[in-house]
């Protein structure tokens, strides 16, 4: 790439991940960087899989949390506190909580409907070409555990790395917020 006056641009590395330009260049890695943008989604789709897949078969809720939170773990890696902001939003603690929420509200319609703590049903639908799908309610508990795995990750994460400066404001009188 060249301007008008045939002079090499650099092209920005902040197209890697989202908030790479916020980290020291000498403390970034190009190559992890890259592979963290290649790799996230699919670690993302393996953690899907495994929330599914593990309602018949070995995977499940804490499974994919794990695999998520290794996607997380990638994610700090390669850019630093702000690549992990910028990857998850959510607080860990509104994760942990809408997991927890999501695991006592299972336990407590069971419960409620048959009298029996974590009973589950199991809906059957014609899905077009799917064919006929089955979906079982106790999805909702692999959902809520998978939700406390990645927040305590992310909790985890953050907390790890609180001790690295923010950005501060030009004015100096800044709080820190982790």
């Amino acid at each position: 790439m060249t301007d008008d006056h045939r002079r090499p641009v650099a092209v920005p590395r902040s197209r890697l991940l989202a908030a790479a330009d916020r980290q020291d260049p000498d403390e970034r890695s190009l190559l992890l960087e890259g592979l963290a943008r290649m790799v996230h989604p699919s670690i993302l789709v393996v953690a899907v899989y495994l929330l599914f897949v593990g309602l018949h078969h070995p995977g499940g809720g804490f499974a994919a949390g794990l695999v998520a939170g290794l996607g997380l773990v990638l994610r700090r890696l390669a850019g630093g506190p702000q690549e992990l902001a910028t990857a998850m939003p959510l607080p860990p603690g509104g994760l942990l909580g809408g997991g927890l929420l999501l695991v006592a509200g299972y336990a407590a319609t069971g419960v409620v409907v048959t009298g029996q703590l974590l009973a589950g049903a199991v809906w059957s639908l014609e899905a077009g070409f799917l064919g006929h799908v089955e979906i079982p309610s106790s999805l909702v508990l692999e959902l809520g555990i998978a939700l406390i795995v990645v927040g305590l990750t992310l909790d985890v994460l953050r907390t790890l790395g609180a001790d690295e400066p923010a950005d501060e404001p030009a004015d100096g009188n800044a709080e820190r917020t982790t």
